[in-house]
């Protein structure tokens, strides 16, 4: 006699559609993503304390604190223009009372079509340059046209100028110089350069790795939302809530390694979310914009790659004494400021530029300015990093503050060591991810059904020879 009830072999999901659909794109999102992920987080953990690092391990960059003032920038600069010869400073940077000053110094990367086009010999073509500079009647129309062939260089380029940065490093009161350090972006970079290099662009041509660390991030973005959605417990009950919230160490591989993934991505999934919506900011302009449009509730981002101009009806050289009363007047307004970055103009038309830094370390909390280098008026220019920081307004703010939100020292040293620890856990996830995944998988072989298991009562022999005799009889 059969049961008048069939068994139901097909388990019923007890997952609804949403759910399977978010399982279906963490994984295979995940798995795509995986590799650069790990590479993108390691190299952020790493990159977050670079200056607490450089601080411990180049002792140039500090001095003996003296009673004497600084040295002025023109006094600098002439000391270090000697020993770099024929090259001319950019940049004077001071610091704290212990802290070396910089002068810097930027080598442009000439274009391969200038060193020799279509056969042209250097003489023809240094010749051809010499008539033109000597045009003054079509002088600036010829500096226009440069102007906008060199914007599509630099977007050719990724908007990244190329070339040599070369920062000496002297002795604020003595002008003593303790240390000269030169890097290229592309070229035998230094350590940190080569893991900003790998965070960026995964070590690729930065036009073709950048695009891929984007979409990487962007997917990121998408598994940290699939992640809280898979991870939210069914019922808010101790049994499950200890399971979502807690690792069982004293389990199975496999069982912590599962709650590695679940409970430490539950915990870091906050900070994630701004460091990974922070860094797409550099990878895509659409997304700038639309960051910018939601934060200012809907206002659009003002991008002005114009920069600012000096007055060039003045045709006084310009004195280097200049970037003198600039630092004096900003160091008589910011007495309490981290640092000071005076850049030292190159052309009639270029201002005197000033970054006021209010904390170490700490770029949000930035004032910029832009004088005439001849008449040393300040020029306003609508960007959200222009001015004074602490009268822009929110969406500026928060413009500003990407960066250090990205590192986390928008929080300070407490903030790098989240940002750290978020990262280290970022990098861990792809990892016990593919192992949850790969247990999974069962190593391609199917294991047998386990035979159901049916409660019999034990029948005695003599009976169990008659039930065998009338079956045969049947």
């Amino acid at each position: 006699m059969f049961s008048s009830s069939k068994p139901n072999n097909k388990k019923k999901s007890k997952k609804s559609l949403f759910k399977r659909i978010m399982a279906w794109l963490h994984l295979w999102l995940g798995l795509a993503s995986g590799i650069i992920v790990v590479i993108v987080s390691l190299t952020g953990c790493i990159y977050v304390f670079e200056n607490e690092i450089k601080d411990c391990i180049e002792d140039w960059r500090f001095v003996k604190p003296q009673k004497e003032a600084f040295l002025l920038p023109s006094q600098l600069v002439s000391i270090a223009d000697k020993k770099m010869k024929d090259k001319k400073a950019t940049s004077v940077t001071f610091g704290g009372k212990d802290e070396a000053a910089i002068v810097g110094y930027f080598v442009e990367k000439k274009e391969e079509s200038e060193k020799g086009d279509r056969g042209e010999k250097g003489e023809h073509k240094k010749a051809r340059k010499d008539v033109a500079n000597n045009q003054n009647a079509k002088g600036k129309s010829e500096l226009k046209a440069q102007s906008n062939e060199k914007e599509k260089g630099e977007k050719r380029k990724g908007g990244r100028r190329q070339g040599t940065f070369i920062s000496v490093y002297m002795n604020p009161y003595t002008g003593d110089i303790l240390h000269v350090k030169t890097f290229t972006r592309g070229e035998s970079p230094d350590f940190f350069r080569w893991i900003l290099n790998g965070h960026r662009a995964l070590w690729l041509p930065y036009d073709i790795g950048r695009p891929i660390v984007g979409v990487a991030v962007l997917i990121f973005v998408v598994l940290l939302i699939s992640g809280i959605v898979l991870w939210w417990p069914t019922k808010w009950i101790k049994s499950i809530i200890d399971k979502s919230f807690k690792i069982k160490w004293d389990a199975s591989f496999k069982r912590v390694n599962y709650d590695m993934h679940n409970v430490f991505g539950f915990y870091s999934c906050i900070f994630l979310f701004f460091i990974a919506v922070t860094g797409l900011v550099w990878s895509f302009g659409w997304w700038s914009k639309s960051l910018y449009w939601v934060t200012s509730g809907g206002k659009p981002l003002v991008e002005n790659r114009e920069s600012a101009k000096s007055d060039t009806t003045h045709v006084t050289a310009f004195n280097i004494t200049t970037a003198d009363k600039v630092l004096m007047n900003l160091k008589k307004e910011n007495p309490q400021a981290a640092g000071i970055m005076i850049s030292i103009p190159a052309k009639p038309a270029d201002p005197i530029g000033a970054f006021v830094y209010k904390q170490r370390h700490t770029f949000y909390n930035m004032d910029r300015y832009s004088f005439d280098q001849q008449t040393l008026k300040e020029i306003s220019i609508k960007t959200p990093f222009s001015g004074k920081y602490i009268e822009a307004n929110i969406p500026d703010k928060i413009r500003r503050m990407n960066y250090d939100i990205h590192v986390g020292s928008v929080l300070g040293l407490t903030g790098k060591i989240i940002a750290f620890l978020a990262s280290l856990i970022s990098a861990s996830l792809p990892i016990t991810g593919f192992i949850i995944w790969w247990g999974k998988q069962k190593f391609g072989k199917k294991k047998p059904a386990a035979k159901s298991k049916v409660a019999t009562k034990a029948i005695p022999a003599s009976k169990l020879k008659n039930i065998t005799e009338q079956e045969v009889a049947v």
